[in-house]
């Protein structure tokens, strides 16, 4: 069954032009983009974490934090890169590296979730971590909140 404010959120997300064919679906509404300062096309999905009695839906936060992410400054979107990166080789820094390759070069954007009051993005880093998904969370301020290493086969999808 779908719900309406499910498709009123579509409409506002169409009516916006920030995703490229959005659909709705599982309740989420998802459709591809461009994240100009990271040169990446991504799939976002927008998550307005309905609950089965809710009434309203705030739309315009959700479109807030979709335009937030998809128009991040290059200085913002270096600072997480530089961030991520230190944090991870921080981690595994008496691990041997089978690829000498700056992580910060290796780190692909491949999708965004919007929450109200965070973004999940995903990366691929291939020549570091072929197996592995990076996952980074971001609050409403675009600040790292968390950097999670997950392996690929651990059924987590962003």
């Amino acid at each position: 069954m779908a719900s309406p404010l499910l498709d009123d959120l579509l409409a506002r997300i169409v009516d916006s032009g920030l995703l490229d064919d959005p659909v709705a679906e599982n309740g989420l509404v998802y459709g591809r983009a461009t994240i100009d300062a990271a040169g990446a096309v991504v799939t976002v999905n927008v998550d307005p974490e309905l609950e089965d009695d809710e009434e309203t839906l705030d739309d315009d936060t959700l479109l807030a934090a979709i335009a937030r992410i998809l128009s991040v400054s290059e200085t913002r979107w270096r600072a997480v890169i530089d961030e991520v990166a230190d944090d991870i080789d921080e981690a595994v820094d008496d691990e041997p590296v089978l690829e000498q390759t700056d992580l910060r070069e290796d780190l692909e954007a491949t999708s965004v979730v919007v929450f109200a009051d965070a973004v999940l993005i995903a990366f691929d880093a291939p020549k570091q971590f072929p197996d592995s998904r990076i996952l980074v969370q971001l609050d409403d301020d675009l600040e790292v909140a968390s950097i999670e290493v997950r392996d690929r086969d651990g059924g987590v999808e962003a």
